[in-house]
């Protein structure tokens, strides 16, 4: 977990290692591991949206980066929009609903349009092909905007309604990112190809949450 109030990563190893307590951060960073360096496994990191700054603590022992991609509003989208393993600097600005990728492969930084102004930023690999898709939810209809990163037809799809959360994930195990909201007034999951289920109640936060979805509903 982390500590908004004081910057602080609380965490417990799946393997044998203690628990630990890291500062990493400060009050209204939001918190956004991944692997940013292809080691397999997720390293500390923070967006400071006053400043538009990503603060990487790699787990590998590399040493901690600060790198300024985004600006004030921006929305971190960090994902593997390349295919190298690697989580990227993306951010998602609401205003224009623009995307702006930094890849960690070195290719050339990207400004893609791709959503508008009040979508909420769902990107995941959609098509199975292990690259992030741009996508957005749009609240006021329920509709997911999909473009995925292979060749295939962008996508516009009603799965959902006014109120609900998007959550997507890989639900069924098949590879690829399903279609799935949280409607927070019954507290039931709707999963695209799978039956609603009713876990939780009114005012649960579905977990986890993406920063950027956090932020939009949760600021």
């Amino acid at each position: 977990m982390f500590r908004p109030s004081t910057g602080t990563w609380f965490l417990r190893p799946s393997a044998a290692g203690p628990a630990t307590a890291t500062a990493w951060g400060t009050n209204g960073d939001l918190p956004v591991p991944g692997d940013y360096d292809g080691d397999g496994k997720a390293d500390l990191a923070v967006f400071r949206p006053s400043t538009g700054t990503w603060f990487l603590r790699p787990s590998a022992g590399g040493p901690a980066s600060a790198t300024a991609w985004g600006s004030s509003g921006d929305l971190p989208v960090p994902g593997d929009y390349d295919g190298d393993g690697k989580a990227d600097l993306a951010v998602f600005r609401p205003s224009t609903g623009t995307w702006f990728l930094r890849p960690s492969a070195g290719g050339p930084a990207s400004a893609t349009a791709w959503g508008t102004s009040g979508d909420l930023p769902v990107p995941g690999d959609y098509d199975g092909d292990g690259k992030a898709d741009l996508a957005v939810f749009r609240p006021g209809n329920g509709t997911w905007y999909l473009r995925p990163s292979a060749a295939g037809p962008a996508s516009a799809t009603a799965w959902g309604t006014n109120g609900d959360m998007p959550v997507p994930g890989d639900y069924n195990g098949d590879g690829k990112i399903d279609l799935a909201v949280f409607r927070p007034g019954n507290g039931t999951w709707y999963v695209n190809g799978g039956a609603a289920t009713a876990w939780g109640t009114n005012g649960d936060q579905p977990l986890p949450l993406p920063a950027a979805i956090r932020q939009a509903f949760f600021p």
